[in-house]
């Protein structure tokens, strides 16, 4: 029986296709690597403590917002929902960035508590979105 030989261009093919995949699986575990890193440490994160209904037109929410550079202020729209979900009152909050942080490393917390007026009973109160200005 003949064996047949591998001609030297396909072996640089073959090299090539390996050199290429291999290439391909160190971008994507890198890409992997920093994506699982960046999501874990988001720029900002808010946590609900509690809400109390004061009465007929007021309700009054507790939360905190954990920020990774605190010098940056951070925009909050707390909103209080009767209990068919519809909204009865809104606020706009500004949480103003901590003068002399700029650059430290440790990320803050910025405890809150914030009264809501509303036009009429609400069933509960939630932050409704946080983000971070420039």
């Amino acid at each position: 029986m003949k064996r047949e030989s591998v001609s030297p261009q396909r072996k640089a093919e073959s090299w090539g296709a390996r050199i290429a995949m291999a290439l391909v699986a160190i971008a994507g575990a890198l890409w992997l690597g920093w994506s699982a890193w960046f999501h874990s440490h988001p720029a900002l994160s808010i946590n609900e403590i509690a809400f109390t209904i004061s009465s007929e037109s007021s309700s009054e929410v507790r939360y905190e917002v954990i920020r990774r550079d605190p010098a940056r202020p951070v925009i909050c729209v707390l909103r209080a929902l009767d209990n068919s979900g519809a909204v009865v009152g809104e606020v706009r909050e500004t949480i103003p960035g901590e003068a002399g942080a700029a650059g430290e490393a440790a990320p803050s917390t910025a405890a809150r508590r914030t009264v809501v007026a509303t036009l009429s009973r609400a069933a509960f109160v939630r932050v409704d979105r946080c983000w971070v200005t420039r």
